[in-house]
């Protein structure tokens, strides 16, 4: 079936203090999604291992087959979203109550027989809200840019810097709560903190899911996202620049306790990291809303590689100088960020494509690429010798280091040629 790729362009005129009252609502949603990213996944298991007492076992079989499903799940949502797309606030209202009501589930667990049960089911609520979400701000955007008469660049910066914003936050909150209040209550405090937001944000968030019914144009199938050369390069350019990101995340801490023998300064080297990307992330979509974006992606991606160089060959104590590589590769995670996804969007609204869809598609392969590159670095690291918290030889540390930061530099490296060549509009997006 063919998709009708003439978009309608009837969108009212929006004064200047209106459009930044858009772009403030559409921002707030993104960060109080991010706000709950790092405790669904780096403290749930905490959470249920050490405090309930569920049996690893059992902890790693619920995380694996919901991990999975959030795999699957994103397409469908992004399907079900552009079909029902007339119905965005009933849509909207769904997934902040599924995320809402999971969260609150997922820190607050009832005295249920199996816990297991509830652990599954709160998470189930927390991935379906999360990802809904995630995939509506991202399609929205494309109205966004056009109804505000700006870039995609520019609606982009808004949104990942806003979602930085919620990841160094989230970062920082179950941290402080457990030295205040004991981690045993920590994390339901956080819990509390997260619906307030969430209200908050669905309070104000209101107006984008009537605005996002102008565009009746939508693709009509999956099919259709790879129909054209251009779609298909800009997915390729997400998996392979992903991968990298999946590496260097799974053997973070375990490059800086056991390589650097710093694991006091991890929490401070991650939000150093993220806040450089949440101030660099502006900065790079202004610059694509002036510049070639291709020139300025390039500058982006090209930062990392002689960070991550001199990575490889730090040492025990070498904290500071990773300090510094946590500021450069923050920085050409905001350019990634920023830009990739205003690439997509400036695609999409030429072929007056909805973009539902596609950033349900979009979903599935980064976190595909995650998964890949947790792959690629624990069997590398495995097959060194390597033993996480152990007294391990300098071949093995040498190995983590090298996995760490050289594999990374050299599937950067690919994602960067990929760019190179890449057919991309050299005017500003």
């Amino acid at each position: 079936m063919e998709c009708n790729i003439t978009a309608s362009k009837s969108y009212k005129p929006v004064k200047s203090s209106s459009g930044a009252s858009l772009l403030w609502r559409y921002a707030l949603v993104g960060l109080v999604v991010a706000f709950a990213g790092p405790p669904i996944y780096i403290h749930t298991p905490k959470v249920y291992g050490e405090i309930h007492g569920l049996n690893l076992a059992v902890l790693g079989g619920v995380l694996v087959m919901l991990r999975l499903l959030d795999f699957i799940q994103d397409p469908i949502l992004g399907w079900a979203i552009a079909r029902f797309r007339r119905r965005m606030p009933s849509l909207a209202a769904l997934f902040f109550a599924c995320f809402g009501l999971g969260m609150v589930g997922l820190f607050f667990p009832a005295p249920m027989d199996p816990i297991a049960l509830w652990l599954g089911l709160s998470l189930l609520l927390v991935f379906t809200g999360f990802s809904g979400l995630q995939i509506m701000i991202y399609s929205i955007g494309l109205n966004l840019a056009d109804i505000l008469n700006t870039s995609h660049a520019r609606v982009a910066a808004w949104r990942e810097t806003a979602v930085l914003i919620g990841v160094s936050g989230a970062c920082i909150v179950p941290v402080a709560l457990a030295l205040t209040v004991g981690e045993a209550l920590a994390y339901g405090y956080y819990a509390l903190i997260f619906l307030a937001l969430l209200l908050l944000s669905y309070f104000f968030s209101r107006p984008l899911w009537h605005i996002s019914q102008t565009n009746a144009v939508v693709m009509s199938n999956f099919a259709d996202v790879f129909r054209y050369k251009n779609m298909r390069r800009i997915m390729a350019l997400g998996f392979v620049n992903s991968v990298p990101t999946g590496v260097t995340s799974t053997l973070f801490l375990f490059y800086v306790e056991d390589r650097l023998v710093s694991d006091f300064h991890a929490g401070p080297m991650l939000l150093v990291f993220f806040l450089s990307a949440a101030i660099a992330a502006p900065l790079w979509g202004r610059l694509a809303a002036h510049y070639s974006v291709k020139l300025v992606l390039l500058t982006g991606m090209c930062l990392v590689i002689p960070a991550f160089i001199l990575a490889a060959f730090l040492g025990e104590a070498d904290f500071w100088q990773f300090y510094l590589i946590c500021i450069l590769s923050g920085a050409a995670l905001g350019a990634d960020m920023t830009l990739i996804p205003a690439i997509l969007s400036k695609e999409l609204s030429e072929r007056g494509q909805q973009g539902a869809i596609t950033f349900g598609l979009w979903g599935l392969i980064t976190k595909m690429a995650f998964a890949a590159g947790a792959g690629i670095a624990l069997i590398f690291v495995g097959r060194s010798g390597y033993v996480p918290g152990a007294d391990n030889p300098e071949s093995a540390l040498r190995a983590l280091a090298f996995t760490y930061a050289l594999v990374p530099c050299l599937l950067k490296t690919i994602a960067i040629v990929g760019v190179y060549y890449l057919p991309l509009p050299k005017r500003p997006i």
